[in-house]
């Protein structure tokens, strides 16, 4: 006779194993995770109880998903069912999806009229009460995506970005926490560099000692759906086509692009093109070279000298 006690309610599921995760001292799941939403599903569909027709449910693809997205959704809730199934008799855990291949989304090209109307709504922001929570924020909102627009860091570089990798005299910046380890530097021009000093100094008196140069109010680097709320309340304040924050970093590449053809570059385009795709941290020139696809700026004598400089690459270096 087996020991396994009766399928639960999944809410029964869901704080046994939130107190299990506490005790473990894992990281906290934040009321965004995945399993809270199998919790609302399953007080719609199924009376709370965990059945295999909601596990179907959940495992199938939503029409709207990319199948990495879906994978991820699924994911998220396996460990936390893992759990169960040594406690409890649950249904049978489906076979994970297959990973699928990712269809590349084409970065929004942002016009002057957006990008100014998004940061005069970072500069506006303000959150309800004045705990410390929201006093980073509004410090935060404005600075960081600036650093984003201005220097082509990702999303990820900047709320991972720990202070003692900012050089506030020197204005050079240095990436570690980044894409498949790619550890790379970008340095802040001036006007940038002013804003980050004033901005350390004010966050210094919220949160005096910080390790992360943007930190939530426990003094940790935020999380990424942070990020993604403060962009979207920003952006879709004034705007209505679909952006989202890593376009900042693909219309740092695209205008430095431009900027080659009305500065008139010939033999030059190669540094260019290499000191461009390190400042990004790309490990292959390949995935610089893809924003040439989005310019259409490269052509008759500018197309023939980035040839040139493609072959000269081809020849001498390997990124």
């Amino acid at each position: 006779m087996s020991s396994l006690q009766t399928t639960p309610y999944v809410r029964d599921i869901v704080e046994s194993y939130v107190h299990y995760r506490k005790v473990a001292g894992l990281k906290p799941l934040g009321r965004s995770h995945k399993v809270y939403q199998l919790l609302y599903h399953a007080v719609q569909r199924t009376q709370g109880m965990l059945t295999p027709e909601l596990l179907a449910w959940w495992w199938k693809k939503r029409a709207t998903e990319q199948p990495q997205s879906h994978l991820a959704r699924v994911l998220e809730v396996v460990p936390m069912l893992r759990y169960a199934a040594g406690r409890w008799n649950i249904p049978q855990i489906p076979a994970l999806p297959e990973k699928g291949c990712v269809v590349q989304r084409a970065p929004h090209i942002f016009t002057r009229e957006e990008l100014t109307a998004f940061f005069q709504a970072c500069d506006t922001m303000h959150k309800p009460g004045r705990n410390r929570e929201s006093l980073l924020t509004e410090l935060e909102v404005p600075v960081m995506f600036r650093l984003m627009y201005a220097n082509g860091l990702r999303p990820n570089e900047c709320r991972l970005l720990p202070r003692e990798c900012v050089d506030l005299k020197t204005g050079v910046i240095s990436i570690e926490q980044t894409k498949g380890y790619i550890q790379h530097r970008v340095v802040a021009k001036p006007d940038m560099l002013a804003m980050l000093g004033k901005y350390d100094a004010a966050a210094d008196g919220i949160l005096p000692d910080r390790k992360a140069f943007f930190p939530d109010a426990e003094g940790k680097p935020h999380r990424n759906d942070w990020l993604c709320r403060q962009f979207n309340s920003a952006w879709y304040r004034y705007n209505d086509a679909h952006a989202t924050a890593y376009d900042l970093r693909h219309n740092y590449v695209i205008a430095n692009i431009y900027s080659w053809r009305e500065q008139g570059i010939g033999y030059g385009l190669t540094d260019r093109l290499l000191a461009l795709s390190k400042s990004l941290g790309h490990a292959r020139i390949a995935s610089t070279l893809y924003y040439f696809s989005l310019v259409p700026a490269f052509e008759g004598g500018m197309a023939d000298e980035l040839e040139s400089a493609l072959e000269r690459l081809a020849d001498e270096t390997s990124i």
